[in-house]
């Protein structure tokens, strides 16, 4: 064998040991971190998919059930014995005529008491495609007869109105006593709680994106990618066909988008009620992370391949011990012990090389623990977005709503009907504030407020009648301002109740909510109140009845309905 010098052996050892711990470090890293990515990826996308898509179907299924309990009304099956689709015209009008201020009075009671479902028509249906009743829309018979609109088990199909909002109609047959079928009930509601669930990025990569597609294969939902998406893009992606299909859901497919995009992505099927949710995210921006730890890896390498050699080429005989231990602390990366340390110190570039060995094992070592607190963190997000809580207090819950402004706005345009709640809304919500009271919300035409209260001070009590008494004094200026924008009139009624309440809120503590007994109560005796006048409870009367106010008891013949004893509040003077 001919001779060979140490620093060629030293080289070529340090090039042989370098090149390998690069190939195996980076091999290793590359695996390691894809499958680590893509089970993450996989976790959180699965997660999201079942609980919005669980979510979603939930929703409907509760209106439904809504539905269902109201279409049990006794009311309304009386209405239906009575009225039988087989009399004549003339008749069946004449006893229909009867029935229809019942009926309204059954579905306003409905309509207050389950005012999440954002319900904004109902029309009731004979089999013989005679109307019976409708809140809202007028209703064209022929058009049931056209659509066959008879169904013998509930139906949900998702449309869109004028005004480009996305609502849910429901169907769902009327059965008698004796389990006949007598007509159908179609709904028409809101969707826009389904927004909170479909938009919010929580647990979703950079590029992930949710959203609905129904039965017609169109996208019903906002596209993060495509603008005026809603009802006007389709979506024929094998994860839609699956569903509607051969009804299966799809879990962790690879196929390309509405978009021609390859994604990643699961879809939660629910064919019966007609959507397929759709959980997707870029593959690219899934391997992009992987791809850039490989290029790290290897130019790290390189570098401390090349400065390797050339220190080895120079100091041969000086760095054989070090350059060994530095082969054995390669050997130890390489097969995946991260907590290795040459900690080398010779006070030249052996040093050096020692040091930045370290640094990339350190680099790596930090890589993958942060993979791994990755994981967590997607995994305690879902915890997150479901952390709530409810607070119970004692508050003076309060309710101004517009009179009969259904009909007043019938005949104005969609920017007239917004000016007309624009003068009603600027002008209540400032007196709110004005006294310190707690805007909720503003339902169509009216406005939720309240007064938290203390058993220290009666300032919370005063405040509220006050502030009742102020809104019911504003009718001159909103008339005047209507008026002069050529609008309708207005008038309202302003209702209160007393008791504990039960107030809803995020985790960074803004309120989002309030419910309990007294917000049903402000409801239910709302109704009750003359135009622009202030009506409360007996819970309030107790309350401000030694206080310079005057209260008179409405006639209880009136109210004979309600177990509530009912007080029309004004000012002693």
């Amino acid at each position: 064998m001919g001779f060979v010098s140490i620093g060629s052996k030293l080289i070529f050892l340090v090039l042989v040991i370098s090149i390998t711990s690069i190939a195996v470090t980076t091999g290793l890293a590359y695996n390691f971190a894809d499958t680590i990515i893509k089970g993450n990826i996989k976790e959180s996308l699965k997660d999201e998919s079942e609980t919005r898509g669980q979510t979603i179907t939930s929703i409907i299924e509760s209106r439904l059930d809504k539905l269902q309990t109201f279409a049990t009304n006794s009311v309304l099956l009386e209405t239906f014995d009575e009225v039988s689709a087989s009399l004549d015209d003339v008749t069946f009008n004449t006893l229909l005529e009867e029935k229809i201020p019942l009926i309204d009075s059954e579905v306003r009671s409905f309509q207050l008491n389950h005012l999440e479902a954002g319900l904004r028509d109902l029309q009731i249906i004979n089999m013989r495609a005679k109307p019976i009743f409708s809140l809202n829309e007028k209703i064209d018979p022929f058009t049931y007869v056209r659509g066959s609109y008879i169904v013998d088990a509930p139906t949900v199909e998702f449309i869109q109105d004028n005004a480009k909002n996305r609502l849910m109609k429901l169907s769902l047959p009327i059965f008698s006593a004796n389990e006949r079928q007598v007509g159908v009930l179609i709904a028409t509601m809101g969707s826009s709680v389904f927004d909170d669930v479909l938009l919010n990025k929580f647990g979703l990569h950079e590029t992930g994106e949710v959203y609905l597609v129904n039965k017609d294969r169109m996208m019903i939902s906002e596209s993060l990618f495509v603008e005026n998406a809603r009802f006007n893009q389709q979506v024929a992606t094998f994860a839609v066909s699956e569903c509607f299909d051969h009804n299966r859901s799809v879990q962790a497919a690879e196929y390309a988008d509405y978009r021609g995009v390859d994604i990643f992505g699961y879809s939660y099927c629910n064919k019966d009620l007609g959507f397929v949710l759709l959980t997707e995210v870029d593959e690219s921006s899934i391997l992009e992370p992987i791809s850039e730890l490989q290029n790290r890896i290897l130019v790290v390498g390189l570098i401390l391949m090349i400065i390797a050699t050339v220190i080895t080429f120079i100091l041969s005989k000086r760095i054989s011990s070090p350059i060994l231990k530095l082969r054995d602390a390669a050997q130890k990366l390489s097969s995946g012990n991260f907590d290795v340390r040459t900690n080398i110190r010779t006070g030249d570039e052996i040093e050096h090389l020692s040091a930045s060995f370290d640094d990339m094992a350190k680099t790596l070592q930090e890589t993958i623990s942060a993979i791994g607190k990755r994981e967590n963190i997607i995994r305690q997000q879902e915890d997150i977005l479901l952390k709530f809580f409810e607070e119970k207090q004692s508050s003076y819950v309060c309710l101004v709503d517009l009179v009969g402004s259904v009909r007043l706005t019938a005949s104005l345009d969609l920017n007239a009907k917004k000016q007309y709640s624009k003068i009603f809304t600027d002008a209540v919500v400032p007196v709110i504030k004005k006294h310190h009271g707690i805007s909720i919300k503003i339902i169509d035409d009216a406005i939720l407020f309240y007064f938290p209260t203390s058993v220290e001070s009666n300032d919370a009590i005063k405040n509220m009648l006050n502030c009742c008494l102020e809104i019911s004094q504003l009718d001159e200026a909103l008339n005047a301002k209507t008026t002069s924008e050529n609008l309708p009139g207005m008038a309202y009624r302003i209702s209160s109740a007393y008791g504990t309440i039960n107030v809803a809120k995020t985790s960074d503590s803004l309120i989002q909510d309030i419910f309990g007994e007294p917000v049903n109560t402000c409801f239910k005796i709302n109704q009750y109140a003359l135009p622009n006048t202030v009506v409360v409870d007996k819970s309030v009367y107790d309350k401000a009845k030694d206080l310079d106010f005057k209260f008179t008891k409405i006639d209880q013949s009136i109210v004979k309905n309600l177990e509530y004893d009912i007080f029309i509040v004004s000012r002693n003077s």
